[in-house]
């Protein structure tokens, strides 16, 4: 599973919990435009602002934007903590997060990660066993719990999403959270 594949899955059942939320792809050219900044604001709801505005200008609109309001961003594939410095604000609302996927180890040494207001954290995609994945998958989603199935489609449902999730924890949290979080029962409308 590559870092967009992770960054989709991880947008889309978070972006649910958050009135304003945006996913921004990077290209492997590590140049951070006007545009970047002005698809940022878009997705985070923000109007009248000028698209055409030079990027320093757009990034204190969203600086201003942010604030007071609990944001989800996910921005996938950096490939340079310039890119973090251009890009995003520095100041959040408590509730925000900020998602980062990216190739770049020392990212959390970056400028933009030590003078952020939010506490950092740092995960390394390692894959789980097979027996571990799905112990995690059924403590996160109390699937043994919450879920009223027969015991063997229980285990074929388990043994699908541990395979689509290819043992990341990360994956499989977020999973297991919009498990939890479903009204859903039988495991077609899982997929």
């Amino acid at each position: 599973m590559g870092k967009t594949t992770l960054a989709k899955l991880l947008f889309n059942p978070l972006a649910q919990h958050f009135r304003h939320s945006a996913l921004i792809e990077l290209q492997h050219d590590g140049h951070i435009s006007s545009e970047h900044i002005s698809s940022l604001l878009e997705q985070l709801g923000a109007e009248g602002f000028k698209k055409t505005s030079p990027a320093g200008v757009l990034l204190r609109t969203a600086q201003d934007y942010v604030s007071g309001k609990a944001v989800l961003i996910v921005v996938d594939n950096v490939w340079t903590q310039d890119q973090l410095d251009k890009l995003l604000p520095r100041e959040f609302t408590q509730g925000s997060r900020v998602i980062i996927t990216s190739r770049y180890s020392d990212l959390p040494k970056s400028e933009w990660c030590q003078q952020v207001n939010m506490r950092l954290k740092h995960y390394a995609m390692v894959e789980l066993s097979k027996e571990a994945a799905k112990q995690l998958l059924r403590e996160s989603a109390n699937l043994d719990l919450g879920f009223r199935m027969p015991s063997e489609q229980l285990r074929d449902t388990e043994e699908e999403l541990v395979k689509a999730c290819k043992g990341l924890p990360l994956v499989l949290k977020v999973t297991s959270t919009a498990l939890r979080c479903s009204n859903r029962n039988e495991p077609g409308e899982l997929a």
